[in-house]
């Protein structure tokens, strides 16, 4: 990607965020944007938390690998406790693609980055709409953003990151037991499978697509 329009997100919006109010008044706006931007931090909680359990995955696997297996203990009940939860508290926030198709399983975005297409060439017109859309995105408008750079004929690149929520939960519990245990290598598999159940999902959107 030449450009990066921004910096890697803990959650998208993709298809769930709600289109603005069509009304003029400045109520009816500022009801609109509250509703974008509440829906947006509810995402980036459940997200982050997705993202922090993969977090601390990945550190008690470095742990194991120096030798401190009490750290990679409670590391691995940390990643526990984030994702614990009834189902319910994640279900809105699954992405569904053909690729992370799974029996018994949801996806949660625990990360995402947007870059421009390859072939994306900069003319004042574009410039602009690349800034309307980062202030879209600050505000939590995600369809937003996007709509303004296909207006322009930006082709953009989207990138997610899923995790499998109940086998990411299985192997966690797996690790659990196998540490209490002292069967350190076969620990560290566990949370290897965790790690590796990550899918990445990329779609190209827009006029280059």
């Amino acid at each position: 990607m030449k450009k990066i329009i921004l910096a890697g997100l803990l959650a998208t919006m993709m298809g769930s965020a709600p289109v603005m109010a069509s009304a003029t008044t400045p109520t009816a706006a500022q009801t609109a944007t509250a509703n974008v931007q509440k829906e947006a931090a509810d995402i980036m909680q459940v997200a982050v938390k997705g993202a922090n359990a993969m977090r601390d995955i990945q550190l008690a696997r470095l742990a194991l690998f120096h030798g401190q297996p009490d750290s990679a203990k409670k590391l691995t009940n940390d990643a526990a406790s984030l994702l614990a939860g009834d189902s319910s508290d994640w279900a809105k926030f699954v992405k569904a693609a053909p690729k992370a198709k799974m029996i018994d399983d949801q996806y949660v975005v625990i990360n995402a980055t947007v870059a421009l297409s390859e072939d994306y060439i900069a003319t004042p017109a574009k410039e602009s709409a690349i800034k309307t859309a980062n202030g879209k995105m600050a505000k939590g408008d995600w369809k937003g953003a996007v709509d303004t750079l296909q207006l322009a004929g930006i082709s953009v690149l989207q990138t997610q990151y899923l995790m499998p929520l109940n086998q990411t939960r299985k192997a966690v519990a797996s690790a659990q037991k196998l540490l209490s245990s002292g069967k350190y290598y076969e620990a560290n598999l566990a949370l290897k499978g965790a790690e590796e159940g990550i899918v990445i999902d990329s779609e190209m959107v827009g006029a280059g697509q």
